[in-house]
C-alpha cells in the first residue's frame, strides 16, 4: 500500500516527507500513518502501490501567448533535475502524441533500455491525447495540471499523483 498526505496546501507531496511506499500490512500503515498525521496533518489518502514502469510528467500549462500546452516529461524527481520536457499545442492526435514521447531523451527507458520491459507507448500516448482535449475543453478555467508520476509499465499506465490548478475563469 501507499500512503499520502493530503493536507491542503502540500503542493510537493514527497518533497513534503508526505508518501510513504510499500507498507505491507496493518502495522506499518498505523505506524506511516502516525509519522504523517503527526508532522503533517490527519488527512491521508491510502492507495495501492502502482507496478513498476518508467515515471513520466504529463501536464498542461496556460501560456499567455498561446493558450494552453500540453507537456509531457521525465516525471517523478528527475522532472526537475533532467529538464527533459517537450510542449505541443492541444488538441493532439496520436501521432503528434507519439512524437512528442519519440523526442524525450528518457525515450530509451520507454523501449526497456537496461533490461527494463517496454512500455505500452499507445496507452501512453493515449493519455496524453485525452488530457490534450481536456486542455482545450477547461481553456481558460484551467491554469495549470501536473500528473507526476504517471507510470507506463508494459500494461498501460497509471497516475500515481495530479495537482489542478484552476484558472481564473
Amino acid at each position: 500500500m501507499a500512503l499520502k498526505t493530503a493536507a491542503p496546501g502540500v503542493a510537493h507531496k514527497s518533497d513534503a516527507g508526505g508518501v510513504r511506499l510499500g507498507l505491507d500490512g496493518p502495522g506499518p500503515l498505523a505506524g506511516a500513518y502516525a509519522d504523517l498525521a503527526a508532522r503533517l496533518g490527519p488527512r491521508v489518502l491510502v492507495a495501492a502501490m502502482a507496478g513498476p514502469g518508467v515515471e513520466l510528467a504529463l501536464g498542461v500549462v496556460a501560456d499567455p501567448q498561446f493558450g494552453p500546452l500540453v507537456m509531457v516529461a521525465a516525471g517523478g524527481v528527475l522532472v526537475e533535475v533532467l529538464a527533459d520536457r517537450r510542449f505541443a499545442l492541444p488538441p493532439l492526435d496520436h501521432r503528434g502524441a507519439r512524437a512528442m514521447l519519440d523526442r524525450l531523451a528518457a525515450r530509451p527507458l520507454l523501449d526497456g533500455a537496461r533490461g527494463g520491459p517496454p512500455a505500452d507507448l499507445g496507452a501512453v500516448a493515449d493519455a496524453l491525447v485525452r488530457l490534450s482535449f481536456l486542455a482545450v475543453d477547461l481553456g481558460d478555467r484551467l491554469a495549470a495540471l501536473d500528473v507526476n508520476p504517471l507510470v507506463a509499465g508494459p500494461d498501460g499506465c497509471v497516475a500515481v499523483d495530479a495537482l489542478v490548478v484552476p484558472g481564473p475563469a
